[in-house]
This record gives C-alpha cells, sequence and structure tokens, in this order.
C-alpha cells in the first residue's frame, strides 16, 4: 500500500470525524436553542436565567409550543413526572380557559347567564368598564377550571411550572454536550477543511481520460445548449418556484417594480459589459456613481430649502435646465473612467488595480464632497426639486397602467449601444481587442484608442445612471452606490459576457440586468434574511463565472 493511499484513508478519517464533531456541537447547540425556546425567552438571554434561575419571572405559552415538548423537556431535565404533567396539564386548561373567556360569544353567553341585564344592547357597555368585564372573564374562567379564587390565581401566575423551571434549567450547565458544543462545532468544522483541502488537492493530479469513441452530434448539440443557458435555466426555475410559492409574485405591480429598480443597475451593467468584452474590469462602479449622483443631487435641490447644497441658487433650473447636472453627473463619471482607461491603455496597469484605486478616490471625494455642505453637516443631499423628480423618477400612464420612464430611458440606451457594439467600428475593434489583443494590434487596430473609447462609453453611461438614480432614491448620502459594481457585473456576467474577452450580447446583459434583480426581489418577497441574500447572490456569480470558464475550456 502507497504512502498516498494510506494518507487518504487517514484523510478520510479525519473528514468522517469532523463531520460527526460538526454534527455533534450543533446538536449540543440544539439543546441551548431548545432550552430558550421551553422558557420562552430568545437565546442571547436565556442564559442568564439558566445561570440565575431567579431572573426567570415568566414562561412562553404552552399552546405555542407544545405540552408535550415542556413534559419531555423537564422530565428529561430530573423533575417529577406525576408533578410535571399535573402543573403543564393545568396550565393547558388555563390557556384553554383564557381563550375562551376572550371569545365575544362565549363571553356574552356567559355574561348574560349570571347577569341578565347583560343584553346585545348594552354588550359595548360591559366591555367599556374593564374592571367589570375582567372580572367577569375571570369568573368565567374559574367556572369553566372548576377552581376556587387561590387556586386559580396559583395557575393564572404559572407559579407551578416556574418552580418546576427554576428547579431544573441549572442543570443544563452540568450537560456537557450543550457546555461544550460550541468547541466540539468548530474542532470539526477544522477538520472538515484540512480534509476537504487535502481531496481537493489531490484532485488535481487526476488526469482527464481521453475521448475513444465519437460523440452522437445530437446529444452535442444538447449538451452545448444547456452549457451556454444553464444559468439562465437555473435561475428561471427559481422564478418559476417562487411563482408557484407567492402567485402574487408575478402582479404587474411587482414586475414594473423589478423593471424599475433593473433600470438603473442595467444601465450601469451596459457600461461595464464592455470593459468585460475587453477582458478587464471595474471595481469603482458604486463609488463613481455616487459622486456623480451627490453633484446631481446638489444642484437639483429645491430652492426653498434653507439647507440646500448652494444657497445662491434662488431660481429652480426648470426643465430644460435639468441638462447642467446631467452633463455634470456624466463629467464626473468620465474623469474617473479616463483615469481608469489611461491606467490600462497607456501605465498597462490591470484594469482590477487602476479601479481598484479610483474606488477609494471617489469614496473620499464623494464624502468630502457632502461634508461641505454650508450647513457644516454631512447629512444626505435631499429634498430634490420636483421637476427633476418628475424627469428622472416619474412614470407615464399607458391606459391605467403607469410605466416608470427610467424603464423607458433603459431600453432606448440599451437600443443604442446595441448599434454601437453590432453597427459600428469601434464595437468591431472592442470584440477583436478583446479576443486577442496581439492579433488585433496587427490587425491595425488601435488598441490603446479602443480601450479608452470604451472606458469613455462606460463613464457616459455611469452618469447617467447616476442621475437617474438620484431621482429614484430621493437623498443621495456617503454610502450611496455602496455594492452596485456587485449588481452591474453580476448583470453581465450572468447575461453571458465572457470573462475572457472578446463575447457578449447587449441582449444577453439587459436580460441578466432584470433576471438578476428579479431573483433579489424574490428573495425580498420571501422574507429571506438579507445576509443570506449576499450569500445567494455570491454563489450566482461564482456559478456564472464557473460556467463561462467551462464554456471556454469546452472551446479551447
Amino acid at each position: 500500500m502507497t504512502k498516498r493511499r494510506i494518507t487518504s484513508i487517514i484523510m478520510l478519517a479525519v473528514l468522517l470525524v469532523g463531520i460527526a464533531l460538526a454534527a455533534y456541537g450543533m446538536t449540543g447547540r440544539g439543546i441551548y436553542s431548545n432550552a430558550a425556546k421551553m422558557m420562552g425567552s430568545d437565546e442571547k438571554s436565556a442564559m442568564i436565567s439558566i445561570q440565575d434561575p431567579s431572573k426567570l419571572k415568566e414562561l412562553g405559552k404552552i399552546g405555542d409550543i407544545g405540552a408535550e415538548k415542556i413534559k419531555s423537556f423537564l422530565k428529561g431535565l430530573g423533575q417529577d413526572s406525576a408533578a410535571v404533567d399535573k402543573a403543564v396539564d393545568e396550565r393547558m386548561a388555563y390557556e384553554t380557559a383564557a381563550a375562551n373567556a376572550k371569545d365575544r360569544e362565549k363571553f356574552f353567553a356567559y355574561a348574560h347567564s349570571v347577569d341578565e341585564t347583560v343584553t346585545q344592547e348594552n354588550y359595548n357597555d360591559l366591555i367599556k368598564d374593564r374592571a367589570r368585564a375582567d372580572a367577569m372573564r375571570q369568573d368565567m374562567a374559574m367556572a369553566e377550571l372548576g377552581m376556587d379564587q387561590e387556586a386559580f390565581q396559583r395557575i393564572a401566575d404559572n407559579e407551578s411550572l416556574l418552580d418546576l423551571f427554576r428547579d431544573a434549567v441549572p442543570r443544563l450547565l452540568q450537560n456537557a454536550h450543550m457546555t461544550n458544543a460550541v468547541q466540539f462545532q468548530f474542532v470539526g468544522i477544522v477538520l472538515i477543511v484540512a480534509a476537504l483541502a487535502y481531496f481537493l488537492i489531490q484532485a488535481m493530479d487526476i488526469k482527464p481520460r481521453a475521448r475513444t469513441r465519437a460523440v452522437n452530434p445530437k446529444t452535442a448539440k444538447v449538451t452545448t445548449f444547456l452549457l451556454n443557458y444553464a444559468l439562465f435555466i437555473i435561475l428561471g426555475l427559481i422564478l418559476v418556484v417562487v411563482s408557484i410559492i407567492r402567485i402574487d409574485f408575478l402582479s404587474m405591480t411587482n414586475i414594473l417594480n423589478i423593471l424599475q429598480n433593473a433600470s438603473t443597475k442595467g444601465i450601469l451593467a451596459l457600461g461595464c459589459a464592455g470593459l468585460i468584452v475587453l477582458a478587464g474590469t471595474d471595481l469603482s462602479i458604486g463609488r463613481v456613481l455616487g459622486i456623480s449622483a451627490a453633484v446631481t443631487a446638489s444642484l437639483v435641490q429645491s430652492v426653498t430649502y434653507t439647507s440646500r447644497m448652494y444657497p445662491t441658487m434662488v431660481s429652480s433650473l426648470g426643465a430644460f435646465g435639468l441638462l447642467i447636472p446631467l452633463f455634470a453627473s456624466i463629467a464626473v463619471a468620465v474623469a474617473f473612467s479616463m483615469i481608469n482607461g489611461f491606467g490600462v491603455a497607456k501605465l498597462h496597469l490591470h484594469a482590477f488595480i487602476v479601479t481598484l484605486g479610483t474606488q477609494l478616490i471617489a469614496y473620499g471625494a464623494n464624502c468630502l464632497y457632502i461634508e461641505s455642505q454650508p450647513s457644516g453637516t454631512a447629512q444626505a443631499l435631499s429634498t430634490l426639486d420636483q421637476t427633476f423628480l418628475d424627469i428622472s423618477a416619474g412614470g407615464i400612464m399607458l391606459g391605467e397602467l403607469r410605466v416608470p420612464v427610467v424603464v423607458i430611458y433603459f431600453i432606448v440606451l440599451a437600443a443604442i449601444v446595441w448599434v454601437i457594439w453590432n453597427k459600428t467600428k469601434l464595437g468591431k475593434n472592442m470584440f477583436a481587442v478583446g479576443g486577442n489583443t496581439e492579433a488585433a494590434a496587427v490587425s491595425g487596430v488601435n488598441v490603446a484608442k479602443t480601450i479608452m473609447l470604451v472606458y469613455l462609453m462606460a463613464g457616459v453611461l455611469y452618469g447617467i445612471a447616476a442621475f437617474l438614480e438620484a431621482g429614484r432614491i430621493t437623498a443621495v448620502g456617503a454610502n450611496t452606490g455602496l455594492n452596485y459594481e456587485t449588481d452591474a457585473i453580476s448583470a453581465v456576467v450572468v447575461g453571458g459576457v465572457s470573462f475572457s474577452g472578446g463575447v457578449g450580447t447587449i441582449q444577453g446583459v439587459v436580460i441578466g440586468a432584470v433576471i438578476m434583480q428579479a431573483i433579489v426581489y424574490a428573495l425580498q418577497f420571501l422574507g429571506v434574511n438579507p445576509y443570506i441574500q449576499y450569500i445567494i447572490r455570491g454563489l450566482i456569480i461564482i456559478l456564472a463565472v464557473s460556467i463561462d470558464v467551462r464554456k471556454y475550456i469546452v472551446k479551447k
């Protein structure tokens, strides 16, 4: 037996031990979670009650937790079986009687039976007399339970169960399974990671087998189709499942909301797509949008707002005058894009590095700009002019349907960029440079000029998106644009633009932007934890790039 095989067996054992320890730790933490649930408290405060039972003053409703679960919990901690059954059953009966006493019809029937003066006409008067109504409800519950005042008060205060819990819960501290659960869990995770890392590295030594038989053309065609559209199929199925879970998800209102939210991110994606076709990227998108939007917002604040950025602007710009903030926004975005383009084209810096630098510069500049307000505060730039809001974030009525104007802007800009990509010399040169820079240069393409023009186009689109985004969110602060580059790049790679360069379509980018926003909206619609949403979006990006790389390998 070789050393490698012996090592593999040992690491397999390590993996299994790690899984066992992690599972053991999770069940131990489950004991604590269960205890918190039994005590009707959150996990944060449960330990306080376990360590100091005198602070345990109330319990959750048995009806919400389950009588059998509470019985099992207390008996498992060594409490007398008969005492537990008696206390839980009495409390369960009390909760049922209390619920009956709150039932309007049952309470009225009881009230009328003990006091014939209570009729439908004066029932509301009885309810308004809270003291009398509460006393009558208590009498009704006591009568239903057949208890005297003393016994009823004891069960209402939950004294029997509280005493059992106060006596039992400190014993949880003697449970090593619970108190050492975290240690077991993380030791297990460490072992699992170590074993998986070993097997992953060893897998690199496995050489692919050469194909010895002919591939069926039909099978190859289906495989290619599935490979090319795998991500669209997966994401489409997710949306179908969400639509089945919540039928109202695909209402016209929700569809328009998705399109509206996807539009500004989609315009950013149109600009970013060209850079990725060049086999580059842009990490500065979000922060560039942030400062461009801040410049826009500062120029379109209402002239009646006393804390506006520029107090000397005493008259509204009007519809035509809004070209000034639009071009100012574009100018700011183009300035940063030109820095990026020059760094890539002339200084031959990697796009990742130069855009990371401009990302930080743009963020710092945005913070300085917002803090330069005459008020001396860093409050968000808000209270924007109504004309600006109507033009940038208003809607157009088509019958009874209100279509957001930003959706129309997105469609128009997508059409313009499609023409540039497919019908102009710049578009052809862009794909040539992205596919093979050396070959493009030999063919007579001015590589540096092409790169600069593509970055210029991206800057224009970023500026337009920032102008529209300021109107959509109505308040621009230092954090405006945070993580927008993630959304833009996600839309691009989901839309089929290859990070290898030279491959991509505008229609794919548009579909990618809408699908990504639909996924985000679906997760929010289902109430998924926001942090889990980040995880899902990250997995989608990794999956998209993995499929892209796989397609590239297959073509080679």
